[in-house]
């Protein structure tokens, strides 16, 4: 079997990049050829408008030959036209993200998208929520344990924020917040950008990683720093309610975020042992055997 995974990168410390990443290493290690393309090995325009359309038209290209297309973002989805019945599209962030970032142009470009979705082959979705009201396939994000537990601690303790410049990821709520805590912190994707490996270092000796989002899949730096035993501290989002136990919830407003810091040492053993619990089922070898039962249900019944 040949596997087309489409995505604008691999590998990096994006969290869409990162799952690809991961997901070719453990489709390799169970004998499946893989095929990766990204903006490294694609033609496109790089214009905000016609960045996707374009990317779109050479991945196409690209990908036509594999067995199984699989695709990494909703906003490529016309590359599913070209093998309607051997494509996955995996939504990562969540359709409902489109609308918050873009009005009533993300509303109606969400539409088409998911049109464009319903004559693909099967439609997945990292988040377990966004993938039972759409009526998809929940297949959860992955990380890799035995590279996190090879990384050393960076041996600083701070408050971290890990995430593109984004206003999805509202990082002036977490700026308004550890000023008001008065504590050291890093911005790591905003202030500093560092490799994927020094964003573990620091996890794994940090005060608490700070999400601040106002929407999210099941980002890759959760279960990065349930592997690291870092703490936790994230809105109180569909994303975020179904592990409660394993995280300190905050409503989105500095007051909320300065008192679930204030409740971090009373809770920390017990968020940070449910969390390693937890991401010890999401390691890559286990979920990238979901995706191999997916890719071998769509050759076998078309």
């Amino acid at each position: 079997m040949r596997v087309a995974l489409v995505n604008f990168t691999s590998g990096g410390v994006s969290g869409s990049g990162r799952h690809v990443y991961l997901l070719r290493k453990g489709l390799i290690e169970n004998g499946v050829e893989v095929m990766v393309v990204d903006s490294s090995n694609t033609w496109y325009l790089d214009f905000p408008m016609l960045r996707a359309p374009s990317f779109t038209l050479g991945s196409l290209l690209k990908a036509i030959d594999a067995d199984v297309i699989h695709i990494h973002n909703p906003k490529l989805v016309g590359i599913a036209l070209a093998k309607p019945s051997r494509c996955i599209i995996t939504v990562h962030g969540g359709m409902v993200e489109f609308s918050l970032k873009y009005g009533a142009l993300g509303k109606a470009s969400t539409s088409i998208m998911l049109a464009l979705m319903r004559m693909g082959g099967i439609a997945t979705s990292v988040m377990k929520w966004e993938a039972e009201r759409n009526g998809w396939v929940w297949v959860p994000n992955m990380t890799d344990l035995n590279a996190i537990r090879e990384i050393s601690p960076a041996g600083e303790s701070a408050i971290l924020f890990v995430g593109r410049n984004d206003p999805i990821k509202n990082y002036p709520l977490f700026r308004r917040v550890v000023e008001r805590l008065g504590r050291k912190y890093r911005a790591f994707g905003v202030e500093q950008v560092v490799s994927w490996e020094r964003v573990i270092s620091y996890m794994k000796s940090a005060e608490c990683l700070m999400i601040t989002s106002i929407w999210e899949g099941m980002p890759s730096v959760l279960l990065e720093a349930w592997a690291s035993g870092c703490p936790v501290i994230a809105p109180r989002i569909p994303a975020f309610t179904p592990f409660r136990d394993a995280l300190i919830l905050a409503d989105p407003n500095p007051d909320s975020y300065v008192e679930a810091y204030n409740r971090l040492d009373s809770l920390r053993d017990s968020v940070v042992a449910r969390g390693y619990e937890l991401v010890e089922k999401l390691d890559y070898r286990v979920v990238t055997k979901q995706y191999m039962s997916l890719y071998e249900e769509l050759v076998t019944r078309s």
